[in-house]
């Protein structure tokens, strides 16, 4: 079996994303980004996510582990030194659209010390322009771009 090159990884990535038809996606900065190790920044992104996760689903839902689907991505920016993280994420219907929409742009500042802001942007239209956005910082095999901690795909069981 050969190895995947990173092109062909970007390019498998961008498709499970649009796949997945998140309803949003969200860019959560800090006010120095510069001072943010990879720990730090995975530590406040579970945080985060389980604010909205309790948030938005019912108690007996979030009891039982389910979550949000979502998929989270770090990034350094362009000059490897302003860590942040984007999101794709929907809900379990339409109507929580907006309400995890407004919910992720205040939680950021609320729960987490260092928060800069949240801009979360309607994703539904723009799928297809977006997909590939968060591979752009891959590149090489060892890369841990994808914040595996916080994504959450399985398909939920709601009644």
């Amino acid at each position: 079996m050969s190895m995947m090159t990173k092109q062909q990884i970007r390019t498998a990535g961008a498709d499970w994303i649009a796949a997945e038809k998140f309803w949003l996606f969200g860019t959560a900065r800090y006010v120095d980004g510069s001072a943010v190790r990879r720990c730090t920044l995975v530590r406040d992104a579970k945080h985060f996510f389980n604010t909205v996760d309790r948030a938005v689903l019912n108690r007996k839902d979030y009891d039982e582990g389910r979550r949000l689907q979502r998929l989270v991505f770090h990034e350094q920016g362009m000059f490897g030194s302003n860590a942040h993280f984007h999101f794709f994420i929907k809900g379990t219907h339409l109507r929580q659209y907006k309400h995890i929409l407004e919910l992720c742009e205040r939680n950021w500042k609320r729960h987490i010390k260092a928060a800069s802001d949240c801009k979360v942007l309607d994703n539904i239209e723009l799928i297809h322009e977006r997909k590939f956005y968060c591979w752009k910082e891959f590149r090489s095999l060892d890369n841990e771009t994808l914040i595996t901690e916080c994504c959450h795909l399985e398909k939920p069981h709601y009644t």
